[in-house]
């Protein structure tokens, strides 16, 4: 290596007052490849350009087989490098790698594990001047052993589905910050840009009121999703930006129609994002897939082995139900816990889902006297109206093969395909939600033997629920019209079953003009009018206002995801809701409109009403403590609601108190 230095030497010593900091970026880079091929042939060193200074990623980073062994950053001759080690900057890459390099040209430090591991250097500033001086022998050496170690450092391999969930959220939170400043840039400057483009199909498709930050947040969780379930397809090839596309499988169509995005990547205003994106590849290059696959497999539910992380053995058994429940909340919670509260995502604790679904499932059986229950596929449609990652629709299709003898039942392969395929369905506007409800259902399917194959599709749209969107042809993304489009025809046909857990929002941002509308109705009272004329002495009903001083409760999410499932059972003779949601409605005084009108519809109404309100600081009868099932301050309720001529009328209510 002493060739080497002394080549690097002599031309840092070159043109020495008209140097910036990337006057010897080329030089740099041929010493550090020399350095990283005497411990393997195989690593690359890649140069990021950036196109605005302080912006980006590293300088450079470093590559082994697909996956990012470490990163280079680098600064002028003489700066303070102890300064630029407690700066934003070194901080924002200590949460990507554990092996950073940071250097003025002459000194280097290497950062192992977020801490100082070594530095030395090859020479001082004022070596540089006068006549050339060959670097002394003690300093290549010592440079050579700290560029050694770092070279030789293992790129990082995930084996845990926890790590990964956590690997992609400090990845997707840097992208989403990227996106979010490229859409501004934009929607002031070139609104024909493909981002741009493809917000404002969201926007005008999905959810009218989505804003620019919005569509950033999601379309981060989305790629990153993408990225992952391309790997899981791409048996033992490498995943690239060229390639990822082609690796997303045909029943994941409008996942891999965004991911064409990468595509763009290649172009300039895209330059400060592109490494963002080379990071989360380096992660799921670098999986280990057999690993991942046995952790968030469904095969070895009930093993209590497996690793999950879970407070103890009791909630470590409810969890085996459902693998991908934590990997989401990690994600989350990782990502941005803000928002996941700002939203109420949350997970449904598995024993209320398969309470919920068994009641569906029973009063199938017992009220509406459908033998099979669930797995009638000619009579039953089941419509989670907020399916989040799949939580209900799981449990759905664990309660179909149950029904018909277990998933390998003479019957099953039909039931898949002319039932959950086809009857099953499910509606979620947050982009990686969805995404990760079709891996969790896919893997699911899979798994008991019936996976899915060619065209074939789970029922679960991307769509809002609560607005009729008519579907408008888009050359950019035609996924997302169809996708509008099979949502719609959802929206407008009988369902015999609506399930799920709305989500909870005080202020909503669900304000179009079709559900402003139908929350109306909440706000009047129904009154019989006397009329001595007629045969019973009553004429029409007559609608009064309530005349509430603050219906402001009216506008929450969940009150008006009820109301769409109770004008979806309006269209119909009979129908069954089965749902948990916070319980104020039961017997707040806003909401007096809202219970007569559902008493009105449904027949038969039972409510489990779980308490655990925080804010009235709720405890049980004989004052002990009162917990939530949920991590919230509004207390929660299970509700079933049933409708069928002929049922006695009548409201079953039933509180239950105490721990979680």
């Amino acid at each position: 290596m002493d060739e080497v230095f002394d080549k690097y030497l002599h031309a840092l010593r070159q043109d020495r007052d008209d140097k910036t900091e990337l006057s010897d970026r080329g030089a740099l880079e041929i010493l550090l490849t020399a350095a990283a091929h005497a411990s393997d042939p195989t690593v690359r060193i890649i140069h990021e350009a950036k196109k605005v200074r302080g912006k980006g990623g590293p300088d450079f980073k470093v590559m082994k087989a697909g996956m990012i062994l470490g990163y280079v950053e680098d600064k002028t001759i003489g700066a303070n490098l102890d300064e630029v080690l407690k700066s934003d900057q070194i901080a924002r890459y200590k949460q990507l790698s554990n092996n950073i390099l940071l250097t003025d040209y002459l000194r280097f430090v290497w950062l192992k594990d977020g801490k100082v591991n070594g530095r030395d250097h090859i020479a001082f500033p004022h070596d540089l001047e006068g006549k050339a001086k060959k670097p002394r022998e003690d300093r290549v050496k010592a440079v050579s052993t700290l560029l050694r170690a770092f070279f030789s450092t293992a790129p990082e391999g995930i084996d845990r589905s926890e790590q990964l969930a956590l690997a992609l959220a400090t990845r997707s939170h840097f992208l989403r910050d990227f996106l979010d400043s490229e859409l501004r840039r934009q929607e002031k400057e070139h609104t024909e840009g493909r981002l741009y483009g493809l917000y404002q199909i969201f926007r005008d498709q999905i959810f009218h009121d989505l804003t620019l930050g919005e569509f950033a947040d999601a379309f981060a969780q989305m790629l990153a999703y993408g990225l992952f379930l391309a790997r899981l397809n791409s048996g033992s090839e490498e995943v690239t930006l060229d390639n990822a596309g082609k690796f997303v499988p045909g029943s994941f169509r409008l996942i891999r129609e965004l991911v064409k995005f990468l595509d763009d990547l290649q172009a300039p205003e895209y330059v400060e994002i592109r490494w963002v994106i080379e990071e989360i590849l380096s992660i799921v290059n670098g999986l280990d897939l057999a690993a991942i696959h046995e952790d968030l497999s469904f095969k070895h539910r009930k093993a209590i082995s497996r690793k999950v992380r879970a407070k103890d053995a009791e909630e470590h058994r409810l969890f085996e139900r459902d693998p991908f429940i934590y990997f989401y909340e990690d994600f989350l919670g990782k990502y941005d816990a803000k928002m996941k509260k700002s939203r109420g995502v949350y997970y449904t604790p598995p024993p209320i889902v398969n309470f919920i679904v068994r009641a569906v499932d029973d009063i199938l059986k017992e009220t509406f006297a459908i033998k099979d229950g669930l797995a009638d596929h000619r009579r039953v449609t089941v419509l989670d109206f907020a399916c989040g990652t799949g939580t209900f629709l799981l449990e759905v299709f664990e309660r179909i093969f149950d029904n018909i003898g277990g998933a390998d039942s003479a019957k099953a392969n039909l039931i898949v395909r002319d039932h959950m395929l086809k009857n099953i369905f499910g509606f979620e506007y947050l982009i990686a939600p969805y995404t990760i409800a079709h891996l969790k259902l896919s893997q699911y399917l899979s798994d008991r033997g019936h996976a899915l194959t060619g065209s074939e599709r789970l029922q679960v749209f991307l769509t809002n629920t609560l607005e009729p969107i008519e579907p408008q042809p888009n050359f950019l993304l035609p996924a997302v019209s169809a996708e509008v489009e099979a949502a719609q025809k959802v929206k407008d046909r009988e369902i015999l079953a609506i399930v799920g857990n709305p989500p909870y929002a005080y202020e909503s941002k669900n304000n179009g003009a079709a559900i402003v509308a139908a929350i109306q109705g909440y706000k009047y009272t129904i009154r019989r009018r006397s009329d001595p004329t007629s045969p019973d002495g009553f004429g029409p009903d007559e609608r009064a206002p309530l005349g509430e001083r603050n219906p402001r409760g009216l506008n929450d999410d969940y009150v008006k995801f009820i109301r769409f499932a109770q004008l979806k059972m309006d269209s119909v003779e009979e129908g069954v809701v089965g749902i948990i949601a916070n319980h104020s409605w039961l017997d707040n005084a806003t909401f007096k409109g809202m219970r007569q009108s559902l008493m009105r519809t449904f027949e038969q109404m039972y409510v489990l009403d779980l308490h655990g309100n925080a804010k009235k600081k709720e405890r049980a009868p004989d004052g002990s403590k009162d917990e939530n099932v949920f991590d919230i301050e509004q207390g929660v309720a299970i509700c079933v609601f049933v409708k069928k001529n002929g049922l006695e009328r009548g409201v079953w209510r039933v509180d239950n108190w105490g721990k979680r």
